[in-house]
């Protein structure tokens, strides 16, 4: 399973089980959702690259203000980071997908405990 088939299942699955996002926002919410899931990923790849999932973890929380600020939940960001370990864990090919999950799993953590974070 490539990066972006990753995505695009994480997408598909995000809009299939929230279909009133589609009603919300339209194809350009779906292409957004995207463009979110390719950030995620990228900035995972450098956490991973760094040896340094703090990077990743700051970069969640910062985002997760961001969205929060807009009238999102934490749990929409959660939603997403789980769905995200569930594609990595069934795409084998990748040689990083267990630091991957491993990198949200902890990001999953900190979020839901709103551990102190600057």
């Amino acid at each position: 399973m490539t990066m972006n088939e990753i995505i695009e299942e994480v997408t598909e699955g995000i809009y299939k089980d929230y279909p009133v996002l589609l009603e919300k926002y339209g194809e350009l919410g779906r292409q957004k959702c995207r463009e979110d899931n390719e950030h995620h990923i990228k900035h995972l790849q450098t956490a991973v690259s760094m040896v340094d999932e703090k990077f990743f973890i700051d970069y969640a929380h910062w985002l997760n203000g961001i969205l929060t600020s807009r009238g999102m939940k934490t749990e929409h960001l959660v939603d997403n980071f789980e769905r995200l370990q569930v594609a990595f864990n069934k795409a084998e090919t990748e040689e990083n997908n267990k630091d991957y999950i491993n990198i949200l799993k902890n990001a999953i953590y900190s979020l839901k405990h709103k551990e102190n974070h600057i």
